[in-house]
């Protein structure tokens, strides 16, 4: 599921967009212009937009711009039912993912909101036996745009690391089970490339020297700032 911000002043064909978006399963908000759009991204980040070029007072490609100086990552599918090539191309230069014609062939409008988004979204594995924070750390993270999915303990993360690919794993050093620093170890086995964060109840020097040598990106103390640990996956590229 995604969340999908439409900005159309048509609200007839905002309203049959966002109901055929919402029966795949995604969180749609509707808004009539761009002044709204921006109100709406300061508020939450969204996984996508799709944007008609057409808008009143200010039109989508500004609206974009001015966009992309509050949430430089967000995705942005610009919408137009009229030639204007020249707004067309200039928002595919500032970065629009792409630009659909309308009247839309609404396959073709899912399958370009199913690529963005298995593009978009990084996931991350929360290895932590706390579940209090586990859900907060998850759902601060979802807010953000990530996918994330939690273990409780070594077993789970085994196994899940086993089913699926992780861009990112929040590793407990304390994890029920096991010592962190072996499941650090058995991390690195199955994906050498993952990125793998520490979460740290208290300083553990040695631990954390040791984990690095292991190639850990980095570590955080709980309580987890949720803004440092963002900043360490952006650092990550993540």
């Amino acid at each position: 599921m995604a969340k999908i911000l439409i900005v159309d002043d048509e609200r007839d064909l905002g309203y049959i967009l966002g109901s055929v978006l919402k029966l795949e399963g995604h969180e749609i908000t509707f808004v009539v212009d761009g002044y709204k759009a921006i109100e709406e991204i300061k508020k939450t980040h969204y996984d996508l937009i799709m944007m008609d070029i057409r808008l009143p007072g200010i039109n989508g490609v500004e609206t974009f711009m001015q966009i992309k100086k509050i949430d430089h990552d967000v995705k942005v599918v610009m919408m137009t039912g009229f030639a204007v090539e020249n707004l067309i191309e200039k928002a595919l230069r500032e970065g629009a993912y792409a630009c659909i014609h309308k009247p839309f062939d609404l396959q073709k409008v899912i399958e370009i909101v199913q690529k963005v988004i298995s593009e978009d979204k990084k996931v991350i594995l929360i290895a932590n036996g706390d579940n209090r924070t586990t859900e907060e750390v998850k759902t601060a993270l979802t807010k953000k745009g990530y996918r994330a999915c939690t273990a409780a303990d070594c077993q789970e993360v085994i196994q899940k690391l086993e089913e699926k690919h992780y861009h990112c794993i929040l590793l407990n050093l304390h994890l029920p089970g096991i010592d962190g620093l072996e499941i650090l170890n058995k991390v690195k086995k199955l994906y050498p490339d993952v990125v793998v964060i520490l979460i740290t109840d208290y300083d553990l020097p040695e631990m954390v020297r040791e984990a690095k040598r292991l190639s850990a990106y980095g570590y955080i103390k709980k309580p987890i700032d949720i803004d440092e640990l963002t900043r360490l996956l952006k650092e990550a590229n993540l």
